[in-house]
């Protein structure tokens, strides 16, 4: 008879490598080092990464799965992109979960929840004037993920953490080109001033505020199109 634990420990090794290469790859795209479309060479990655292919190929399905790289016919892996409707798309999502999650917030008042945001706010701010990319992200997501706790529902928070994985590469391309899109400043302070005043304050500056994320992700898109078509040759 087999020993169970032989095959579990093995199991466990296989996993952790898989882990360590898909978080290379994911810091990489992040990071702006391999940008969206890039087509990733299994060869030559696995081999960079000191893995098998078969482990790279694993790791690019915890990628997919992050919306974060694509398989494409006859171009294999490829970094993912995203497209207009797709921004529209999940900021309506977005919108209607949050809406409902700041109703629920200014009717409760819970303290700890206000506590929670506040430090948040602080965290990106400092990140933000910092030119911390990774650390804005990180509190952006958390500040509209503590929102959406605050609701109470486990099944509108697996939601929209889907939605927000959906975007993470758009929103990394935007943190970074902030400059290029003429934001200076950040504006969730004024998101938690509103959600403490009222619910009807709370609802015009969420609106508002997720209003300006898409339209600040549509005009990165554009930027990205132009710059592209000045680079590309011509015949």
């Amino acid at each position: 008879m087999r020993d169970p634990i032989t095959g579990l420990g093995a199991s466990i090794q296989r996993q952790s490598t898989t882990e360590q290469a898909a978080e290379a790859v994911r810091h990489a795209i992040l990071s702006g080092r391999l940008p969206p479309g890039t087509p990733l060479r299994e060869a030559t990655l696995a081999a960079e990464l000191g893995v098998s292919r078969s482990t790279l190929r694993e790791a690019a399905r915890t990628l997919e799965s992050e919306s974060l790289v694509r398989y494409q016919m006859n171009r294999g892996i490829v970094v993912a992109e995203i497209t207009a409707p797709d921004i529209a798309d999940i900021y309506a999502a977005r919108t209607a979960v949050e809406l409902a999650a700041a109703d629920v917030l200014t009717r409760t008042r819970d303290p700890e929840v206000y506590a929670s945001l506040t430090d948040l706010v602080d965290q990106i701010e400092h990140a933000f004037a910092h030119g911390d990319v990774t650390a804005a992200l990180d509190g952006d997501r958390l500040f509209h993920a503590t929102l959406v706790a605050a609701a109470g529902s486990p099944r509108l928070r697996r939601f929209h953490a889907r939605l927000h994985q959906e975007q993470r590469l758009a929103l990394a391309l935007a943190e970074r080109s902030r400059l290029e899109l003429g934001r200076t400043v950040d504006d969730h302070r004024q998101l938690l001033n509103a959600l403490h005043r009222g619910p009807e304050q709370a609802r015009a500056e969420l609106t508002a505020h997720l209003q300006a994320g898409a339209a600040e992700l549509q005009r990165l898109l554009d930027l990205l199109a132009h710059r592209n078509e000045r680079e590309t040759p011509r015949d």
